[in-house]
């Protein structure tokens, strides 16, 4: 029940980045990046998920360049920060990154859509 959450959560914060934000620049990933991470994070700590089990599935969600960061966003979000200031923090550490890091993304993507599309055609 815990991965469907993340799961539903995770593709409904990438179809907003992807409605709202369709021109790829390096501000667009970074915002995108950290709304991702906190829209993931929120909710598990909401629901009293232990901090280990949170970063587990943020492991799956980000690349190593910014792995610290759903760390970050909890506690953060445990110290009472609202959503906006979090996001805010982690956009802010994401553009203190190259740019050439910064666009070859800061999400892992989920190859199972990719897999499940091949298999359509």
């Amino acid at each position: 029940m815990k991965k469907l959450a993340f799961v539903i959560c995770l593709f409904m914060s990438f179809q907003l980045f992807s409605q709202a934000q369709a021109e790829v620049t390096k501000e667009n990933i970074c915002r995108g990046a950290a709304i991702s991470v906190v829209a993931n994070v929120k909710p598990f700590l909401e629901n009293g998920i232990p901090k280990s089990e949170v970063l587990q599935m943020g492991k799956e969600l980000v690349k190593e360049v910014i792995k610290d960061a759903p760390a970050k966003a909890y506690d953060l979000l445990k110290a009472k920060k609202s959503r906006d200031e979090v996001i805010e923090i982690l956009y802010n550490d994401f553009m203190k990154l190259d740019e050439k890091t910064v666009l070859n993304f800061l999400l892992k993507p989920d190859t199972d859509d990719f897999e499940d599309e091949e298999d359509d055609y």
